[in-house]
């Protein structure tokens, strides 16, 4: 285990295990993301493309990660969320939506945002630091793509 990892395993918090538990069920962080967005950011057509560019993004995931095949290091415990580890999709919904709000004064609240989220996953020791450094560049190329598409929509 890398040494970022493990320091984030040593948090020993019940009120951060309670809110990266509360993250982690789909359904629940799917509101918290979506509701971010609607409140980050007023402009309809841009609220469709941040969603879109996520959209992108979990499809990305979804063929990494079993392209890849990573066991989770949580893997035969008593709890542990099924599926395999690399890249972490929590991660690359949260980079992909701070990327939404890169130019925007708003910014900084979506990068802790981002970085809460990826902490949490690994204080929940479902991920390793390399599940999150790898969603990082899976959530840009997916926010890029997705506004070159949408440039060329608009005909810009």
């Amino acid at each position: 285990m890398d040494s970022i990892t493990a320091l984030a395993l040593s948090v020993d918090s019940p009120v951060l295990k309670v809110m990266g538990l509360f993250l982690d069920d789909a359904l629940a962080y799917g509101a918290v993301v979506v509701g971010l967005v609607l409140l980050g950011e007023s402009r309809n057509d841009k609220r469709l493309k941040i969603l879109a560019s996520l959209l992108v993004a979990v499809l990305a995931v979804g063929t990494v990660k079993y392209a890849m095949a990573y066991e989770r290091p949580c893997a035969g415990e008593e709890w542990c969320p099924e599926g395999y580890s690399f890249p972490s999709m929590h991660a690359v919904v949260a980079f992909a939506l701070m990327t939404g709000f890169l130019n925007k004064r708003i910014y900084p609240l979506f990068l802790v945002f981002a970085l809460f989220v990826s902490f949490t996953r690994l204080n929940l020791g479902v991920h390793l630091f390399r599940d999150i450094a790898g969603a990082l560049p899976i959530a840009l190329v997916s926010y890029y793509l997705t506004d070159i598409v949408w440039r060329e929509k608009d005909g810009s």
